[in-house]
């Protein structure tokens, strides 16, 4: 409880603009922040522009952050898509040299239901709340430990496993949902 309470006084000071607390947050939070964008980017100057990006967005998105959640999920959630966002932004297109490059019909679909299940599991993931989405993200796609997601989001062991089977359940109705909708 004191960590939230802590947290709440760190956004209050946040929002009015107060320098110092300004100062501790970029230091505190944006070394964990640039970690998450560097593992996404696997490069220091992206990950520095990425990391700043985000340390903005947090700034000036805090008015829309929801005071029952965690800060620090909050921030991972905002680094992790700013990294993804921009790593999208500045991938290069991969120049053609010779036929190696093509793939006959069989790669090609399994390349297209590959990306349809990717595409899928993304839909599953969205249709969260962000607290739970971030959590998922974390264990599952970053493929963290439990002890690891409670360092990050602040919240007990024993919460983290309940969000994590409601968060199960509910993309498994989700995907059996828009399965029945596919075959009406």
């Amino acid at each position: 409880m004191a960590n939230q309470e802590t947290e709440l006084n760190q956004v209050k000071l946040l929002l009015i603009g107060d320098r110092k607390t300004i100062s501790i947050f970029t230091d505190t939070y944006g070394q964990f922040m640039y970690n998450v964008c560097y593992k996404i980017l696997q490069s220091t100057p992206d990950a520095e522009e990425a990391t700043q990006d985000s340390v903005l967005k947090v700034l000036k998105n805090l008015h829309s952050f929801d005071i029952k959640s965690s800060l620090k999920a909050w921030c991972y959630t905002i680094a992790y898509r700013t990294a993804i966002d921009y790593k999208r932004r500045t991938r290069s297109t991969v120049e053609l040299k010779d036929d190696s490059y093509f793939v006959s019909d069989k790669q090609a679909d399994v390349i297209v239901e590959e990306d349809d299940r990717k595409k899928n599991v993304s839909k599953m993931i969205q249709s969260l709340d962000e607290e739970s989405r971030t959590i998922v993200t974390i264990f599952y796609l970053e493929e963290r430990n439990i002890k690891e997601v409670m360092k990050i989001t602040g919240l007990t062991e024993s919460n983290i496993k309940i969000k994590l089977f409601r968060a199960r359940k509910h993309m498994a109705e989700f995907a059996y949902k828009k399965t029945l909708h596919l075959h009406n």
